[in-house]
């Protein structure tokens, strides 16, 4: 205690140094905040949003032949969300669940585990996945709330324009521009479990250049796992950044953005000692971690019919934890956008990815080591994708792939073919057959794990691992006819070939050994349902339903945990309501039921993970343009529950009820 004491007072002063100095540069005469257009919006406008996601540029969402949902900002803030994993528990089809206090398990469609290595997550199009454990370490994805302009989730596979490793879908989060983020804004929130403060300030250099300028601090609780025990899984993040935008000329646009992140954080960890008198199951380990990214994005109007794009981005993390990683990732992005006729549209490009590391035995005592420890891996894609517009717009044929080159894997193809029908005023049919994959890790390729026991386990990689692939078949049904409601449905049927197993090798007796294989198959197929409602300009409603089913497969000599069916709920159902009130008072409330875990998992976490349900409240008020309260309740109907199994050598904790006020100051 005494140390988590020194580490909250060491992160305390990093962040208030940081606040205070950001404050001091916005004193002084401020220009007049921007008004965030998203949040008068009609349902009918927010139908027909742009969305860049599905095809790597700007559409329609009515247009698009995918599965789409977009999170707002107004969505956000009226929801209550202060970190972005929470606000993804929206969407239909996306399984988000809690680990312990700073880890999350989110995945679309399946294969939920700590590090969902089938899910692409981008930040304004640049890619988060990790190439060691595979996935997204969420507690180092965090941006100021108020500058999220929106979330686009595609789910379904998204190879063909945004390449390997999006699987099951793809997630963007878009920061706003810098001309919407003018003046200054303070915002400060506490509870009884999470506390937090972002300042930020915005100004413009001339008429055609713009920035803004942050520093956000926050520290959530421990959690607990029973009634006696404290989960000891603190988390403090201190994060600063900046980002610039300019229109140099009347045909180029230039963004120019960054952001430092400074971690600590608390979490249960295995004990390699367990079975000694007196020596508990899990032990108590500090994880640190740093880091931060550069991003130049550069586009040019050609002509009339013609567009180009380019980015480049540089990030770097360092993570001190059962293992210490030090990894350097370059990208590079090229693409052109093409209108030869009215009804002819055409996408093409390439991009290269270079990323290093080093991985060493951290400090926690877990026997795991990664042979070789260094390693370098390059990614180079070029993709084309064509629509073709038939009948006057009625029906659009899309058809495109990615072709590739991975270090560990070789060559890779990723081909994708769509439609989408309209055959009436407010009515939309789209349809698609798709192959994607998902490459080798570093820990299929290079982990050696030994773990005591009687007998004692070894786990090994295998430098032959191949990529899984999927071959995914999706229809879709849009109903937008009034401005009052629109609704959408989803299916899916997706065939996974060469999916993940562990393989029984031979090792001297009684020891058991284990090895990465490619020796299984999946089969899932579901269906996803949004409603959104407005019986009245201030009463808002939006639903969402999805239903999972996993059937698995593998063949004699692997060990079978049934992975999938303990780490996806069959059914998710949510329900969020949004009434704006006289007076500036707004009253919003959101409703979550998630199915049961109920098969057997790893000894030492729960039996089971059951059912739960989960009700937020809000109440906002604004009195003036400047000044917003809000008192938020999470997790009112349940006093603590459990949301997900940690499979990763971690203790899982229990997501407890709490709430906090907050207050956002605007000049």
């Amino acid at each position: 205690m005494e140390r988590s004491r020194s580490v909250g007072s060491r992160f305390g002063l990093r962040a208030n140094a940081a606040l205070w100095a950001l404050l001091w540069l916005t004193t002084g005469s401020l220009p007049a905040r921007a008004v965030d257009d998203l949040t008068e919006m009609s349902l009918e406008e927010l139908m027909n949003l742009e969305v860049t996601s599905v095809s790597k540029k700007a559409q329609s969402k009515t247009d698009a032949a995918a599965a789409i949902t977009v999170i707002t900002s107004e969505d956000i803030r009226r929801g209550g969300f202060t970190v972005i994993p929470e606000a993804l528990r929206t969407v239909p089809g996306l399984q988000v669940a809690r680990v312990d206090a700073n880890r999350w398990s989110i995945s679309i469609r399946g294969f939920n585990t700590l590090f969902a290595n089938k899910l692409l997550v981008l930040i304004d199009g640049r890619s988060a996945y990790n190439p060691a454990f595979g996935g997204t370490y969420w507690d180092a994805q965090d941006y100021p709330i108020e500058d999220v302009e929106r979330i686009e989730v595609i789910r379904g596979p998204g190879g063909t324009v945004w390449g390997m490793n999006a699987v099951n879908g793809v997630i963007n989060i878009i920061t706003k521009d810098s001309e919407d983020t003018q003046g200054t804004l303070i915002s400060g929130y506490g509870g009884p479990q999470e506390h937090g403060a972002t300042a930020r300030f915005g100004g413009g250099i001339g008429e055609d250049t713009h920035y803004r300028v942050y520093a956000r601090g926050f520290s959530f609780q421990d959690q607990d796992v029973d009634d006696d025990r404290d989960g000891n899984d603190e988390w403090r993040q201190a994060r600063i950044g900046f980002r610039l935008d300019s229109d140099p000329t009347e045909e180029d646009s230039l963004r120019v953005s960054g952001d430092f992140f400074d971690i600590d954080s608390d979490q249960g960890v295995f004990n390699p000692a367990v079975g000694a008198p007196g020596e508990p199951l899990f032990n108590t380990a500090h994880y640190d971690q740093r880091g931060g990214n550069v991003l130049v994005d550069w586009g040019r109007t050609l002509s009339d019919r013609s567009q180009v794009s380019a980015a480049a981005s540089y990030s770097f993390t360092e993570r001190e934890f059962l293992l210490e990683e030090e990894r350097h990732t370059v990208a590079l992005d090229l693409q052109n956008d093409l209108e030869p006729r009215d009804d002819l549209s055409v996408s093409w490009g390439g991009d290269y990815r270079y990323s290093t590391s080093h991985i060493s035995l951290g400090s926690v005592g877990i026997p795991i080591v990664f042979d070789p420890n260094d390693e370098d891996v390059h990614i180079l894609n070029g993709f084309a994708q064509v629509q073709l517009d038939l009948f006057d717009d009625v029906l659009s044929l899309i058809a495109g792939t990615k072709l590739g080159y991975h270090s560990w894997s070789g060559f890779e193809y990723q081909p994708s073919g769509r439609f989408i029908v309209k055959p009436v005023e407010g009515h939309a049919v789209w349809g698609s057959i798709s192959r994607a994959v998902r490459t080798p890790t570093q820990v299929d390729r290079d982990v050696l794990l030994t773990l005591p026991g009687a007998p004692p386990v070894q786990l090994a990689g295998d430098r032959d691992f191949r990529s899984e692939e999927v071959l995914a078949f999706e229809a879709g049904y849009r109903f937008y006819p009034w401005e009052k409601l629109n609704a959408e449905i989803a299916l899916f049927w997706n065939e996974y070939d060469s999916v993940s197993t562990f393989s029984v090798t031979a090792l001297p007796p009684p020891a058991l050994a284990t090895r990465f294989s490619n020796r299984g198959e999946t089969t899932t197929r579901g269906v996803e349902v949004e409603i959104n409602l407005m019986p009245f300009d201030w009463w808002r409603i939006r639903t969402a339903y999805s239903y999972l089913s996993i059937d698995e497969d593998v063949d004699p000599g692997t060990l079978e945990f049934n992975r999938e069916k303990n780490v996806n709920p069959m059914h998710q159902f949510n329900v969020q309501t949004f009434f704006d009130l006289p007076l500036g008072f707004e009253l919003d409330a959101s409703l979550y039921y998630v199915d049961g875990l109920p098969e057997a998992v790893p000894s030492g976490q729960p039996d089971n993970v059951e059912q739960y349900v989960r009700l937020d409240l809000r109440l906002g008020y604004q009195p003036a343009d400047w000044i917003e309260l809000a008192l938020v309740g999470q997790n009112l109907t349940d006093r603590r529950h459990y949301e997900s199994t940690d499979f990763t050598l971690g203790q899982s904790t229990r997501v407890p009820r709490s709430g906090y006020a907050k207050v956002t100051l605007r000049f």
